[in-house]
């Protein structure tokens, strides 16, 4: 049997929460009647494996108009003629997954032109102070695409410029604070249950009107996107934190390794 990942795990801990339930997208464990009932309250749904990382898996489906539904994975779009079609691929994907699939509302992302974005923001920490944003960028999804990260071959943009060119109708000022606020607030949750975590990053949605979701946390964040910006200052205001951190813990017999990075 395939296990319980650790994004199931993160939803629990952050939905909880009373000042972050309305920035969590509902989510469930993968079932064929969770996947209908889902369908039915909100329409257009992600799957994705609850342990995966760098996008692999991840499906977008809705229904279509004349009925059955149309299955998006990377570039390839499929049309499904009814349910049991739709639960006979997911059933296909799902054997082959190492880990439970969740459904997830889909959240209607903003978008830069005719590609949705979201934002990559970093938090960090040192050992006995609170969390700091050290970092964020926005990151569009490529032709064909509705996942915005590396593999999907889209363009990075700071954080101010990408709203300013976007299709977001709350003001910039606005969505930024919530950006921050939102993520030191789940970086404190998530790192209650982990002392040692240093760094967390989030996957932050932004849809049409402003509003901040969570789409996933990330326990060992790529960096990829900062290396892409023209201005690097961010990228090395994170790796200068981590250094930092990795010296004064230097000669511990607890200190912690460089973690490998994920998308």
């Amino acid at each position: 049997m395939s296990r319980v990942g650790y994004k199931w795990s993160v939803h629990r801990n952050l939905f909880k929460v009373q000042d972050l339930k309305g920035s969590v997208p509902s989510t469930v464990l993968y079932s064929p009647k969770a996947l209908e009932r889902m369908m039915r309250q909100y329409g257009v749904l992600v799957l994705k494996p609850s342990g995966g990382t760098g996008g692999y898996g991840v499906i977008r489906i809705g229904p279509q108009k004349k009925g059955g539904y149309v299955a998006h994975v990377n570039q390839k779009v499929n049309t499904l003629k009814n349910a049991g079609s739709l639960a006979a691929m997911v059933r296909k994907i799902n054997s082959r997954s190492k880990s439970r699939y969740l459904v997830q509302k889909c959240v209607s992302l903003a978008r830069i032109g005719p590609h949705p974005f979201t934002v990559r923001t970093i938090t960090q920490r040192k050992p006995g102070s609170p969390w700091v944003l050290t970092g964020w960028v926005a990151k569009t999804a490529g032709n064909g695409y509705f996942i915005t990260n590396g593999r999907s071959g889209g363009g990075v943009y700071t954080v101010e410029k990408a709203l300013t060119k976007s299709n977001v109708r709350r003001g910039r000022k606005h969505v930024l604070k919530e950006l921050k606020e939102v993520s030191l607030l789940a970086a404190r949750i998530l790192g209650k249950d982990v002392p040692q975590k240093k760094m967390i990053g989030f996957d932050m949605g932004i849809d049409r009107d402003g509003r901040v979701w969570i789409i996933e946390a990330n326990p060992r964040p790529s960096l990829n996107a900062f290396r892409k910006l023209k201005d690097k200052s961010m990228y090395r205001r994170i790796m200068g934190f981590q250094r930092s951190l990795e010296a004064s813990q230097e000669g511990s017999p607890d200190s912690p390794r460089v973690p490998e990075e994920v998308e």
